[in-house]
Protein backbone atom coordinates (compact mmCIF):
# COMPACT_ATOMS: atom_id res chain seq x y z
CA UNK A 1 0.00 0.00 0.00
CA UNK A 2 2.77 2.43 0.89
CA UNK A 3 5.09 1.68 -2.04
CA UNK A 4 3.76 4.56 -4.14
CA UNK A 5 3.86 6.98 -1.20
CA UNK A 6 7.49 6.01 -0.66
CA UNK A 7 8.24 6.40 -4.38
CA UNK A 8 6.92 9.98 -4.26
CA UNK A 9 7.91 10.97 -0.73
CA UNK A 10 10.06 13.93 -1.84
CA UNK A 11 7.21 15.43 -3.85
CA UNK A 12 4.72 14.79 -1.05
CA UNK A 13 7.04 16.33 1.56
CA UNK A 14 7.52 19.40 -0.66
CA UNK A 15 3.77 19.91 -1.12
CA UNK A 16 3.06 19.45 2.60
CA UNK A 17 5.90 21.81 3.50
CA UNK A 18 4.53 24.35 1.02
CA UNK A 19 1.10 24.18 2.64
CA UNK A 20 2.59 24.69 6.11
CA UNK A 21 4.80 27.58 4.95
CA UNK A 22 1.74 29.21 3.35
CA UNK A 23 -0.15 29.04 6.67
CA UNK A 24 2.83 30.61 8.47
CA UNK A 25 3.22 33.36 5.87
CA UNK A 26 -0.41 34.48 6.00
CA UNK A 27 -0.49 34.35 9.81
CA UNK A 28 2.56 36.63 10.00
CA UNK A 29 1.29 38.94 7.26
CA UNK A 30 -1.94 39.43 9.19
CA UNK A 31 -0.27 40.00 12.55
CA UNK A 32 -1.10 36.77 14.37
CA UNK A 33 1.22 35.28 16.97
CA UNK A 34 1.25 31.93 15.14
CA UNK A 35 -0.46 29.92 12.44
CA UNK A 36 -2.40 28.13 15.17
CA UNK A 37 -3.68 31.45 16.58
CA UNK A 38 -4.73 32.53 13.08
CA UNK A 39 -6.70 29.30 12.55
CA UNK A 40 -8.45 29.54 15.92
CA UNK A 41 -9.32 33.24 15.58
CA UNK A 42 -12.57 32.93 13.52
CA UNK A 43 -14.16 30.78 16.25
CA UNK A 44 -12.65 32.91 19.05
CA UNK A 45 -11.07 29.80 20.54
CA UNK A 46 -7.98 30.39 22.72
CA UNK A 47 -4.91 28.19 22.04
CA UNK A 48 -5.29 26.78 25.58
CA UNK A 49 -8.29 24.74 24.31
CA UNK A 50 -5.99 23.07 21.75
CA UNK A 51 -3.24 22.51 24.32
CA UNK A 52 -5.66 21.19 26.96
CA UNK A 53 -6.94 18.61 24.48
CA UNK A 54 -3.43 17.31 23.73
CA UNK A 55 -2.40 17.22 27.40
CA UNK A 56 -5.60 15.44 28.48
CA UNK A 57 -5.13 12.74 25.85
CA UNK A 58 -1.48 12.32 26.88
CA UNK A 59 -2.57 11.65 30.47
CA UNK A 60 -4.94 8.87 29.39
CA UNK A 61 -2.70 7.12 26.87
CA UNK A 62 -2.12 4.11 29.21
CA UNK A 63 -5.79 3.20 28.68
CA UNK A 64 -5.18 3.25 24.91
CA UNK A 65 -2.17 0.97 25.35
CA UNK A 66 -4.35 -1.37 27.44
CA UNK A 67 -6.89 -1.58 24.62
CA UNK A 68 -4.23 -2.44 22.04
CA UNK A 69 -2.95 -5.20 24.34
CA UNK A 70 -6.52 -6.47 24.78
CA UNK A 71 -6.97 -6.51 21.01
CA UNK A 72 -3.64 -8.34 20.60
CA UNK A 73 -4.67 -11.02 23.09
CA UNK A 74 -8.12 -11.42 21.54
CA UNK A 75 -6.57 -11.85 18.07
CA UNK A 76 -3.96 -14.26 19.54
CA UNK A 77 -1.05 -12.32 18.09
CA UNK A 78 2.50 -12.16 19.32
CA UNK A 79 2.84 -8.54 18.12
CA UNK A 80 0.14 -6.09 17.13
CA UNK A 81 0.67 -3.90 14.05
CA UNK A 82 -1.25 -0.88 12.82
CA UNK A 83 -3.14 -2.89 10.18
CA UNK A 84 -4.38 -5.22 12.93
CA UNK A 85 -6.38 -2.35 14.46
CA UNK A 86 -8.71 -2.38 11.43
CA UNK A 87 -9.64 -6.06 11.81
CA UNK A 88 -12.97 -6.74 13.60
CA UNK A 89 -12.34 -8.64 16.85
CA UNK A 90 -16.02 -9.40 17.42
CA UNK A 91 -18.55 -10.89 15.05
CA UNK A 92 -21.01 -8.42 13.54
CA UNK A 93 -24.39 -8.60 15.30
CA UNK A 94 -26.65 -10.63 13.04
CA UNK A 95 -29.79 -8.56 12.77
CA UNK A 96 -31.64 -7.08 9.83
CA UNK A 97 -33.60 -3.86 10.14
CA UNK A 98 -35.73 -2.34 7.42
CA UNK A 99 -35.50 1.41 6.94
CA UNK A 100 -38.72 1.93 8.92
CA UNK A 101 -37.40 -0.24 11.76
CA UNK A 102 -34.12 1.70 11.82
CA UNK A 103 -36.01 5.00 11.96
CA UNK A 104 -38.19 3.68 14.79
CA UNK A 105 -35.10 2.56 16.71
CA UNK A 106 -33.40 5.95 16.32
CA UNK A 107 -36.56 7.83 17.32
CA UNK A 108 -36.94 5.58 20.36
CA UNK A 109 -33.32 6.20 21.38
CA UNK A 110 -33.79 9.97 21.02
CA UNK A 111 -36.90 10.16 23.25
CA UNK A 112 -34.85 11.84 26.04
CA UNK A 113 -34.76 14.92 23.75
CA UNK A 114 -38.49 15.38 24.08
CA UNK A 115 -41.65 15.00 22.03
CA UNK A 116 -41.14 17.98 19.71
CA UNK A 117 -37.68 16.76 18.65
CA UNK A 118 -38.83 13.16 18.16
CA UNK A 119 -42.01 14.00 16.22
CA UNK A 120 -40.26 16.48 13.90
CA UNK A 121 -37.52 13.98 13.11
CA UNK A 122 -39.99 11.10 12.67
CA UNK A 123 -42.01 13.19 10.22
CA UNK A 124 -38.92 14.12 8.24
CA UNK A 125 -37.42 10.64 8.06
CA UNK A 126 -40.80 9.15 7.27
CA UNK A 127 -41.19 11.72 4.51
CA UNK A 128 -38.67 13.09 2.04
CA UNK A 129 -35.75 14.23 4.18
CA UNK A 130 -33.53 11.32 3.21
CA UNK A 131 -32.23 9.72 0.01
CA UNK A 132 -31.93 6.35 1.71
CA UNK A 133 -30.48 3.51 -0.34
CA UNK A 134 -27.35 2.86 -2.40
CA UNK A 135 -27.76 3.51 -6.10
CA UNK A 136 -25.64 3.45 -9.23
CA UNK A 137 -23.49 6.57 -9.48
CA UNK A 138 -24.47 7.76 -6.01
CA UNK A 139 -21.87 9.18 -3.65
CA UNK A 140 -20.92 6.77 -0.87
CA UNK A 141 -21.23 7.41 2.88
CA UNK A 142 -23.62 9.76 4.62
CA UNK A 143 -24.12 13.52 4.59
CA UNK A 144 -26.54 16.14 5.86
CA UNK A 145 -27.20 19.50 4.23
CA UNK A 146 -29.45 22.17 5.70
CA UNK A 147 -31.05 25.25 4.18
CA UNK A 148 -32.68 28.25 5.80
CA UNK A 149 -36.10 28.14 4.16
CA UNK A 150 -36.43 24.44 3.29
CA UNK A 151 -36.14 21.03 4.83
CA UNK A 152 -32.75 19.64 5.87
CA UNK A 153 -31.71 16.76 3.61
CA UNK A 154 -29.72 13.61 4.29
CA UNK A 155 -27.76 11.45 1.88
CA UNK A 156 -27.54 7.84 3.09
CA UNK A 157 -26.57 4.47 1.70
CA UNK A 158 -28.61 2.41 4.12
CA UNK A 159 -28.09 -1.36 4.20
CA UNK A 160 -30.56 -3.29 6.41
CA UNK A 161 -27.99 -5.80 7.67
CA UNK A 162 -25.39 -3.23 8.84
CA UNK A 163 -25.82 -1.86 12.37
CA UNK A 164 -23.26 0.88 11.67
CA UNK A 165 -25.71 2.38 9.17
CA UNK A 166 -28.21 2.89 12.00
CA UNK A 167 -25.53 4.89 13.85
CA UNK A 168 -24.88 6.86 10.65
CA UNK A 169 -28.60 7.63 10.46
CA UNK A 170 -28.60 8.87 14.07
CA UNK A 171 -25.48 10.96 13.34
CA UNK A 172 -26.85 12.65 10.21
CA UNK A 173 -30.22 13.15 11.91
CA UNK A 174 -28.36 15.12 14.58
CA UNK A 175 -26.99 17.48 11.94
CA UNK A 176 -30.40 17.80 10.29
CA UNK A 177 -32.21 18.59 13.54
CA UNK A 178 -29.51 21.12 14.38
CA UNK A 179 -30.29 22.83 11.05
CA UNK A 180 -34.05 22.42 11.64
CA UNK A 181 -33.97 24.14 15.03
CA UNK A 182 -31.46 26.84 14.07
CA UNK A 183 -33.39 27.87 10.97
CA UNK A 184 -36.64 28.18 12.93
CA UNK A 185 -35.23 30.13 15.87
CA UNK A 186 -32.59 32.39 14.31
CA UNK A 187 -32.54 35.09 11.61
CA UNK A 188 -30.71 34.12 8.46
CA UNK A 189 -27.37 35.67 9.46
CA UNK A 190 -27.18 33.58 12.65
CA UNK A 191 -28.71 30.25 11.65
CA UNK A 192 -25.63 28.54 10.11
CA UNK A 193 -23.64 26.90 12.92
CA UNK A 194 -19.87 26.39 12.86
CA UNK A 195 -18.03 23.07 12.49
CA UNK A 196 -16.84 23.38 16.11
CA UNK A 197 -20.39 22.78 17.37
CA UNK A 198 -21.77 20.79 14.41
CA UNK A 199 -20.07 17.55 15.45
CA UNK A 200 -21.54 17.89 18.95
CA UNK A 201 -25.15 17.61 17.74
CA UNK A 202 -24.40 14.58 15.56
CA UNK A 203 -22.25 12.55 17.95
CA UNK A 204 -24.62 13.41 20.83
CA UNK A 205 -27.28 11.38 18.98
CA UNK A 206 -24.84 8.49 18.54
CA UNK A 207 -24.25 8.52 22.30
CA UNK A 208 -27.97 8.25 23.00
CA UNK A 209 -28.31 5.38 20.51
CA UNK A 210 -25.32 3.58 22.08
CA UNK A 211 -26.79 3.87 25.59
CA UNK A 212 -30.22 2.77 24.32
CA UNK A 213 -28.83 -0.35 22.64
CA UNK A 214 -26.50 -1.17 25.54
CA UNK A 215 -29.36 -1.12 28.05
CA UNK A 216 -31.26 -3.59 25.84
CA UNK A 217 -28.36 -5.91 24.96
CA UNK A 218 -29.59 -9.49 25.29
CA UNK A 219 -26.28 -11.13 26.20
CA UNK A 220 -22.58 -10.50 26.84
CA UNK A 221 -21.72 -10.92 23.15
CA UNK A 222 -24.06 -8.11 22.12
CA UNK A 223 -22.81 -5.96 24.98
CA UNK A 224 -19.17 -6.59 24.05
CA UNK A 225 -19.83 -5.75 20.38
CA UNK A 226 -21.43 -2.43 21.26
CA UNK A 227 -18.73 -1.53 23.77
CA UNK A 228 -15.98 -2.34 21.28
CA UNK A 229 -17.68 -0.17 18.68
CA UNK A 230 -17.79 2.73 21.15
CA UNK A 231 -14.12 2.21 22.07
CA UNK A 232 -13.09 2.28 18.41
CA UNK A 233 -15.17 5.41 17.84
CA UNK A 234 -13.49 7.27 20.71
CA UNK A 235 -10.07 5.99 19.68
CA UNK A 236 -10.56 7.16 16.08
CA UNK A 237 -12.26 10.46 16.87
CA UNK A 238 -10.52 11.68 20.01
CA UNK A 239 -7.16 9.88 20.28
CA UNK A 240 -6.19 9.63 16.61
CA UNK A 241 -7.43 13.10 15.67
CA UNK A 242 -5.54 14.57 18.63
CA UNK A 243 -2.36 12.90 17.36
CA UNK A 244 -3.02 14.53 13.98
CA UNK A 245 -3.67 17.87 15.69
CA UNK A 246 -0.38 17.62 17.59
CA UNK A 247 1.47 16.81 14.36
CA UNK A 248 0.03 19.96 12.75
CA UNK A 249 1.07 22.04 15.76
CA UNK A 250 4.63 20.68 15.86
CA UNK A 251 5.30 21.01 12.12
CA UNK A 252 3.99 24.58 12.03
CA UNK A 253 6.14 25.46 15.03
CA UNK A 254 9.14 24.05 13.14
CA UNK A 255 8.41 26.31 10.16
CA UNK A 256 7.90 29.31 12.45
CA UNK A 257 11.28 28.63 14.11
CA UNK A 258 13.01 28.42 10.73
CA UNK A 259 13.70 24.70 10.97
CA UNK A 260 13.66 22.83 7.64
CA UNK A 261 10.69 20.67 6.71
CA UNK A 262 12.24 17.83 4.74
CA UNK A 263 11.19 14.23 4.13
CA UNK A 264 13.26 13.10 7.10
CA UNK A 265 12.34 15.84 9.58
CA UNK A 266 8.61 15.49 8.87
CA UNK A 267 8.79 11.69 9.18
CA UNK A 268 10.81 11.99 12.39
CA UNK A 269 8.12 14.15 14.01
CA UNK A 270 5.41 11.74 12.95
CA UNK A 271 7.39 8.70 14.11
CA UNK A 272 7.81 10.12 17.61
CA UNK A 273 4.07 10.76 17.81
CA UNK A 274 3.33 7.19 16.66
CA UNK A 275 5.61 5.86 19.40
CA UNK A 276 3.92 8.04 22.00
CA UNK A 277 0.30 7.37 20.99
CA UNK A 278 0.63 3.62 20.31
CA UNK A 279 2.90 2.76 23.22
CA UNK A 280 6.09 0.78 23.82
CA UNK A 281 4.57 -2.66 23.09
CA UNK A 282 3.12 -1.79 19.68
CA UNK A 283 4.97 -3.01 16.55
CA UNK A 284 5.42 0.09 14.38
CA UNK A 285 6.44 -0.77 10.83
CA UNK A 286 8.86 1.61 9.11
CA UNK A 287 6.31 2.39 6.38
CA UNK A 288 3.90 3.86 8.92
CA UNK A 289 6.06 6.99 9.16
CA UNK A 290 4.83 7.75 5.62
CA UNK A 291 1.23 8.01 6.85
CA UNK A 292 1.71 11.75 7.43
CA UNK A 293 1.95 12.21 3.64
CA UNK A 294 -1.46 10.68 2.89
CA UNK A 295 -3.75 12.53 5.32
CA UNK A 296 -5.67 15.16 3.29
CA UNK A 297 -6.74 17.07 6.42
CA UNK A 298 -3.13 18.24 6.89
CA UNK A 299 -3.66 20.59 3.96
CA UNK A 300 -6.42 22.28 5.98
CA UNK A 301 -4.45 22.62 9.17
CA UNK A 302 -5.90 22.96 12.68
CA UNK A 303 -9.25 21.53 11.66
CA UNK A 304 -9.15 17.94 12.95
CA UNK A 305 -9.03 18.92 16.63
CA UNK A 306 -12.72 19.86 16.29
CA UNK A 307 -13.61 16.19 15.84
CA UNK A 308 -12.00 15.42 19.20
CA UNK A 309 -13.53 18.37 21.07
CA UNK A 310 -16.91 17.71 19.44
CA UNK A 311 -17.15 14.10 20.61
CA UNK A 312 -15.81 15.02 24.06
CA UNK A 313 -18.52 17.67 24.44
CA UNK A 314 -21.17 15.25 23.12
CA UNK A 315 -20.26 12.56 25.67
CA UNK A 316 -20.36 15.08 28.53
CA UNK A 317 -23.65 16.65 27.37
CA UNK A 318 -25.39 13.33 26.70
CA UNK A 319 -24.57 12.18 30.23
CA UNK A 320 -25.84 15.50 31.57
CA UNK A 321 -29.16 15.24 29.71
CA UNK A 322 -29.71 11.55 30.55
CA UNK A 323 -28.98 12.12 34.25
CA UNK A 324 -30.73 15.49 34.47
CA UNK A 325 -34.20 16.93 34.17
CA UNK A 326 -36.04 19.66 32.30
CA UNK A 327 -33.35 22.28 32.94
CA UNK A 328 -30.56 20.19 31.40
CA UNK A 329 -32.73 19.23 28.42
CA UNK A 330 -33.79 22.83 27.77
CA UNK A 331 -30.16 23.96 27.93
CA UNK A 332 -29.24 21.45 25.22
CA UNK A 333 -32.25 22.28 23.01
CA UNK A 334 -31.41 25.98 23.34
CA UNK A 335 -27.92 25.11 22.11
CA UNK A 336 -29.45 23.47 19.00
CA UNK A 337 -31.58 26.55 18.41
CA UNK A 338 -28.74 29.06 18.78
CA UNK A 339 -27.04 28.64 15.39
CA UNK A 340 -24.01 30.93 15.41
CA UNK A 341 -25.61 33.67 17.52
CA UNK A 342 -22.70 33.33 19.98
CA UNK A 343 -19.13 32.10 19.80
CA UNK A 344 -18.88 28.28 19.91
CA UNK A 345 -17.36 28.11 23.39
CA UNK A 346 -20.14 30.34 24.77
CA UNK A 347 -22.82 28.20 23.13
CA UNK A 348 -21.38 25.09 24.73
CA UNK A 349 -21.06 26.79 28.12
CA UNK A 350 -24.76 27.68 27.95
CA UNK A 351 -25.48 24.02 27.14
CA UNK A 352 -23.56 22.93 30.23
CA UNK A 353 -19.99 22.10 29.19
CA UNK A 354 -16.88 24.30 29.30
CA UNK A 355 -14.44 23.31 26.56
CA UNK A 356 -11.90 25.86 27.83
CA UNK A 357 -11.24 23.44 30.69
CA UNK A 358 -9.76 19.95 30.29
CA UNK A 359 -12.72 18.40 32.17
CA UNK A 360 -14.90 17.38 29.16
CA UNK A 361 -11.99 15.59 27.46
CA UNK A 362 -11.06 13.96 30.78
CA UNK A 363 -14.68 12.80 31.17
CA UNK A 364 -14.72 11.27 27.68
CA UNK A 365 -11.41 9.49 28.21
CA UNK A 366 -12.43 8.24 31.66
CA UNK A 367 -15.48 6.78 29.89
CA UNK A 368 -13.09 5.16 27.38
CA UNK A 369 -11.02 3.69 30.23
CA UNK A 370 -14.10 2.19 31.88
CA UNK A 371 -15.22 0.67 28.58
CA UNK A 372 -11.81 -0.96 28.01
CA UNK A 373 -11.93 -2.49 31.49
CA UNK A 374 -15.45 -3.84 30.91
CA UNK A 375 -14.57 -5.23 27.47
CA UNK A 376 -11.55 -6.98 28.99
CA UNK A 377 -13.85 -8.58 31.57
CA UNK A 378 -16.41 -9.63 28.95
CA UNK A 379 -13.81 -11.18 26.65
Amino acid sequence: YYQQFQAHENTLAATLSGSIQTDVYYARARGYDSALAAALFPDNVPPTVYDNLIQAVHRRLPAVYAYYDLRRRKMRLRDIHHYDTYVPILTQLTSTRTWDEAVALVIDALQPLGGEYASALAGGLGGRWCDRYPNRGKQSGGFSSGSYDGDPYILMNYKPEVLEDVFTLAHEAGHSMHSYYSARRQPYQYYSYTIFVAEVASTFNEQLLFQHLLERAGDDQQRAYLINREIDSIRATIVRQTMFAEFEKLTHEMAEAGRPLTVQTIKDVYRKLLEQYFGPDFALDDQLSLECFRIPHFYRAFYVYKYATGLSAAIALSRRVLAGGAQELNAYLNFLQAGCSKDPLDLLRDAGVDMASPEPVETALAHFEQLVAELDRLL
